[in-house]
């Protein structure tokens, strides 16, 4: 997997998703919220009472569901509970001055 594609896997889905919220805000407020303000304009007072706290009441569902939806997408739990790492290894030291010795040629006597 290349660096590029795991630093921008997120933002598909997110682009995804704040198509999906605007398209979901536009149909809300053309098919429910612009006829009922027009209906509010001829409505007594108790009738537009009701009218705007069922508005309300629509509008936080909504926000609540794409706000529930988002929380889905960006998974911010991998930044709290990660996963579990792979178990440590120990370091292997090696002595240096045994090694040392090792590789150490000794220069044969001359023999006299």
């Amino acid at each position: 997997m290349t660096v590029l594609m795991r630093f921008t896997r997120p933002f598909f889905p997110l682009i995804g998703f704040m198509l999906a919220a605007w398209i979901i805000l536009f149909l809300v407020t053309d098919m429910f919220l612009i006829p009922a303000l027009r209906v509010a304009h001829g409505a007594d007072y108790i009738a537009r009472k009701q009218l705007a706290a069922i508005s309300a009441l629509v509008l936080a569902i909504i926000l609540t569901c794409l706000l529930a939806i988002l929380m889905l997408v960006l998974r911010p739990g991998r930044f709290f509970l990660p996963r579990k790492a792979e178990p440590k290894v120990r370091t292997k030291y090696v002595d240096a001055w045994a090694e040392a010795g090792q590789r150490l040629e000794v220069p044969k006597e001359e023999e006299q």
